[in-house]
């Protein structure tokens, strides 16, 4: 007898597995096969991007070891093809290295175009300000003080890993321009920056000893300029003494020769 209610039982709880399995069975087994596709797409993605990334990195490589070698056309045809195709990172530096290949060629205008794009483009902030500076030094001829200065101010900043090479270059901005007195206030700071690097610091006490120099060269015409004008100011239009004798000889032979007329 009990048998016989252990197997009805049995039957029942059969019968209402059932019954979950026809209601929820499809939508477990929609839920297990998207898990199971995301799993794959994921794996299969990352595989993709790996072997991309991996293929950029040969390309850049290669590039660089054309560039090395001396190889320039080699090199800009590798690195243009990278900039259009390659993973966002290298693309990047690929048009870093681009630019850098102009200059070797001569050709800064290329050069500085190489650079912006990749100021503009790139999402690392490290490599974006990198390509400003470097865009700013091969169009150095071409922009002003007021250019430069508009351009790097925002790296001198205490974050920026690049705040003492962008000083510097605004400081050699100045001093071309004759902004001594900015000039001066850039290269003192550098000199006395604790922790700006060895080259910076030897190069802004060499730009300062150059600024002292020019000062002090200075002084002498600035005081012989206002001795002249003190000199020459005392009556513009008085002629000097022996101006003035000859004119008087000359007034008197023209009186005599009147008389004697």
């Amino acid at each position: 007898m009990v048998d016989i209610f252990e197997e009805v039982d049995e039957e029942l709880r059969r019968d209402k597995y059932q019954d979950l399995l026809r209601q929820w069975g499809p939508w477990a087994l929609g839920a297990a096969l998207a898990v199971i596709a995301g799993s794959v797409a994921w794996q299969s993605f990352d595989a993709w991007q790996t072997g991309g990334r991996q293929t950029a990195s040969d390309a850049f490589i290669a590039a660089m070891t054309h560039s090395e070698s001396g190889e320039l056309a080699l090199a800009a045809a590798g690195l243009e093809t990278l900039a259009e195709n390659g993973t966002p990172g290298y693309v990047s530096l690929a048009l870093i290295q681009r630019g850098n290949v102009a200059i070797e060629q001569g050709d800064n205008a290329a050069a500085t175009g190489f650079f912006e794009q990749a100021a503009a483009q790139a999402s690392d902030p490290l490599l974006r300000d990198m390509a400003e500076i470097r865009a700013v030094w091969a169009s150095w001829d071409s922009l002003s003080f007021s250019d430069i200065d508009l351009r790097l101010s925002r790296l001198v900043n205490a974050d920026s890993p690049y705040r003492h090479i962008a000083r510097e270059t605004i400081a050699a901005a100045a001093l071309r321009a004759d902004n001594i007195e900015r000039a001066r206030t850039q290269y003192q700071f550098l000199s006395f920056s604790s922790d700006a690097p060895a080259g910076v610091q030897r190069r802004a006490q060499e730009a300062m000893a150059l600024i002292a120099q020019r000062m002090a060269l200075a002084e002498p015409a600035a005081d012989e300029a206002t001795t002249d004008d003190a000199v020459t100011g005392a009556d513009p239009s008085a002629p000097v003494d022996g101006a003035a004798e000859t004119a008087a000889e000359e007034e008197t032979t023209d009186a005599g020769d009147s008389g004697d007329d």
